[in-house]
């Protein structure tokens, strides 16, 4: 299967998914209006990488931004990863967040108490 990598744009993150390592990367901001239009070859792609996963599986994401519009496509690549952890494999989901932007950590720890999901909130300016 091959690498799936988008290069990220003032309102679309950088997307990195490597079926081989099992590793997947979203970085920067999401603020798409077509929020659906861009995650939906996304979901694709993790659909078809789910047939055949490996043991382990991550997911680093690393978002300054990301709207409403991108909740619900970002919550179901979550949930996909998920049916992995419940298969019995390996996964890890980390969400990095500056460490200087409190309204965006209480964000995501509202995004992730959606969920079933372990993720891994993390601050870390770093990253960005």
């Amino acid at each position: 299967m091959e690498p799936l990598e988008i290069s990220a744009t003032s309102t679309t993150p950088e997307v990195a998914f490597n079926a081989q390592t099992g590793h997947f990367v979203i970085r920067g901001i999401s603020d798409e209006e077509d929020a659906f239009g861009f995650y939906f070859p996304l979901i694709q792609w993790i659909d078809t990488y789910l047939q055949h996963a490996p043991q382990k599986t991550s997911l680093d994401i690393q978002l300054k931004y990301f709207n409403t519009a991108s909740t619900k496509a970002l919550f179901e690549i979550i949930k996909r990863i998920g049916t992995l952890r419940k298969a019995g494999k390996s996964t890890e989901i980390n969400w990095f967040y500056d460490s200087d932007d409190p309204v965006l950590k209480e964000d995501i720890e509202q995004f992730c108490d959606l969920t079933d999901v372990p993720i891994n909130v993390t601050s870390g300016a770093h990253f960005f």
